[in-house]
């Protein structure tokens, strides 16, 4: 493989995960404020963008939600 055919495999990897993390953000019950701001976080800086949201973002949500509950 070329070099350059890597990239483009890396660059169609990273943009799908961007639209997979922008659905579940869109989808998320959290306020649009919030939302907004995930998302142009994962759009304007994808690498830390989708490494933080899938650090801090959804799973962080439910967890402390869960134990909230109880």
């Amino acid at each position: 493989m070329e070099i350059g055919t890597i990239w483009i495999v890396v660059a169609v990897v990273v943009i799908l995960l961007q639209v997979w993390a922008i659905w579940h953000i869109i989808g998320s019950d959290r306020r649009a404020e919030r939302k907004m701001l995930w998302v142009v976080f994962v759009v304007w800086a994808p690498f830390p963008g989708l490494l933080f949201w899938a650090w801090r973002g959804p799973r962080a949500v439910k967890g402390k939600a869960v134990l909230e509950e109880k």
